[in-house]
């Protein structure tokens, strides 16, 4: 074999270890998608999954709480409206000195009349739908004024525009949430939600004045609903952010779009 033959055939086998190397990069790098593509499918499955699952559960406790609003709206309401009834006539029979005295009960059985429907309104996802996130929300600010444990408040900024009946649902059930923890842990005297529409989404700032947690105590966050509120801001595309400091107060901030 002569020297050309011999080049012709380095040359030969150069191509065909050049051919086979790039069948097998691209063998690789075709696997190697499919792999990709595979595992994002996966993901994305597993994403949807966590959705649906965290949006049953939620459609669950919403109608448990409409559930909860009809029993208190109905029964426990109507039980209180008749025992009002029965002391006016208590009291039409007594003496002076003693008609004061069951007046005063009357009252008080009328007060707490008005606050369990106050609160059978905002716990019934009909009466948020029917109102719209702003007004739900001042109803439940003036719900926590009128128990006198602290000074409540709702501000809003630029004009207000409608989001969908699921998006203001969720975001007042995580507010609610948010008072509700400020009037059982915090001590605070003050409570301010602020709402602030942006061109293209909504603000959210909810802030109390109270003793504040560590927020890296996993027994904290817990207590607080804290995975509650975030998976039910990933439903709606909302970013949350919650902050707080001993001794100086808690913040949440949300951010819906639009």
């Amino acid at each position: 074999m002569d020297q050309k033959e011999i080049q012709i055939l380095v040359l030969a086998v150069t191509i065909i270890v050049i051919v086979l190397a790039a069948t097998l990069v691209v063998f690789l790098l075709y696997f190697q998608k499919k792999k990709v593509a595979y595992i994002l499918k996966q993901k994305e499955i597993q994403k949807k999954f966590e959705e649906e699952i965290n949006k049953s559960r939620i459609e669950i406790q919403e109608q448990a709480l409409k559930n909860i609003s009809w029993e208190i709206h109905d029964n426990i309401g109507q039980l209180l409206s008749v025992a009002k009834m029965q002391l006016n006539i208590v009291q039409m029979s007594l003496p002076n000195e003693q008609q004061i005295k069951i007046q005063e009960t009357g009252q008080i059985v009328g007060k707490s009349l008005e606050e369990l429907r106050g609160l059978a309104k905002s716990l019934n996802p009909e009466t948020i739908k029917n109102k719209g996130l702003i007004d739900s929300l001042q109803l439940e600010v003036n719900r926590f004024n009128r128990l006198n444990v602290l000074e409540a408040s709702l501000n809003i900024t630029n004009e207000p525009f409608d989001l969908s009946n699921e998006k203001e649902i969720i975001l007042f059930r995580i507010l609610q949430e948010f008072c509700n923890n400020t009037l059982k842990y915090s001590k605070a005297e003050k409570l301010n939600i602020q709402l602030n529409f942006a061109n293209n989404h909504l603000e959210i700032t909810a802030q109390d004045n109270g003793i504040g947690f560590n927020v890296n105590d996993t027994s904290k966050q817990n207590g607080i609903g804290l995975l509650n509120i975030k998976s039910r801001g990933k439903l709606i595309g909302a970013e949350i952010d919650l902050k707080s400091e001993e001794n100086i107060g808690t913040k949440l901030y949300i951010s819906c779009p639009k």
